[in-house]
């Protein structure tokens, strides 16, 4: 019996979108969602911290990696099968979560990490450079941007579902 080399791209990608778009979701509504529930802004930046140091660690091979996937799922299959154009979406998908996190989300994890950095550093001592309030906005503004980019990695997991299924 031979290996189908399509079948096995398609649900390794479709497992990895569909693990991709469960974790956003959940650290989206517990870690970062209950971080900005606290009070200080070393907590919250703390917390928030610890959900994005998974991230970028796991994130580029999840988007990465799902995304060509989905890319060679659909070239292997040909474009005349019926899972085609929808695993052509799915790729398109998971690179438009990269192109937004470089755009969008980069700009808003580089003032966090530099708030991350005077707490580590210990040059807190004072130090009200940025308030409790500028912090828990930045950390909303970040789950708002990473929301969005777990619904299209959301859209990814489903349409390689449905192209799967098609098979």
């Amino acid at each position: 019996m031979a290996t189908n080399w399509t079948q096995a791209l398609q649900v390794t990608s479709l497992l990895v979108a569909a693990h991709s778009s469960g974790y956003g979701l959940c650290s989206d509504r517990v870690a970062v969602h209950n971080a900005l529930l606290l009070s200080d802004r070393e907590t919250i930046t703390r917390q928030w911290f610890r959900a994005w140091d998974f991230g970028r660690k796991y994130g580029p091979f999840a988007v990465t990696g799902s995304g060509l996937g989905f890319l060679g799922a659909a070239l292997l299959d040909g474009v005349n099968s019926p899972g085609f154009s929808l695993n052509i979406s799915a790729a398109v998908s998971m690179g438009l979560v990269a192109v937004y996190t470089v755009v969008y989300v980069f700009p808003v994890n580089d003032k966090l990490l530099a708030a991350h950095s005077k707490l580590i550093s210990q040059k807190k001592s004072d130090d009200a450079s940025q308030t409790t309030d500028e912090i828990r906005n930045l950390v909303a503004t970040w789950k708002s941007a990473d929301l969005k980019r777990t619904l299209l990695s959301t859209f990814a997991a489903v349409a390689g579902l449905i192209a799967a299924c098609k098979q």
